[in-house]
């Protein structure tokens, strides 16, 4: 698949997979005859994994890595980089539990004087 069919599938702009290829994050698609890049499902898969630990607050080294595991089938190294992630979102959350409450308070507080 070409890259312009992989950006609508994921969502991703053309230079930003480039940028990902580039970086390592997912490997050099093969070239067709024609001389264009061919990207396959699994690379469809990974942009978007990619794409949600990056909105998720998630380094790219630590996305590096995660999709070296991904590429090498290595499901320890990206079962261990997911729970971490994975506790860092927890403790995300419970903060913006907390500051949701906080301004909750605060709005019936004004609405109340």
């Amino acid at each position: 698949m070409k890259i312009g069919s992989v950006s609508q599938q994921t969502g991703l702009g053309i230079h930003t997979i480039r940028y990902y290829e580039k970086q390592g994050l997912i490997r050099r698609p093969v070239k067709d005859s024609s001389g264009h890049k061919c990207y396959d499902a699994s690379d469809v898969e990974i942009l978007g994994w990619i794409a949600c630990m990056k909105h998720s607050g998630m380094s790219l080294s630590k996305i590096k890595k995660y999709a070296k595991g991904f590429y090498d089938k290595d499901n320890a190294i990206c079962i261990a980089l997911l729970q971490e992630h994975l506790g860092h979102l927890f403790l995300q959350h419970q903060s913006i539990d907390h500051y949701i409450a906080v301004t909750q308070d605060k709005i019936s507080r004004f609405k109340s004087s």
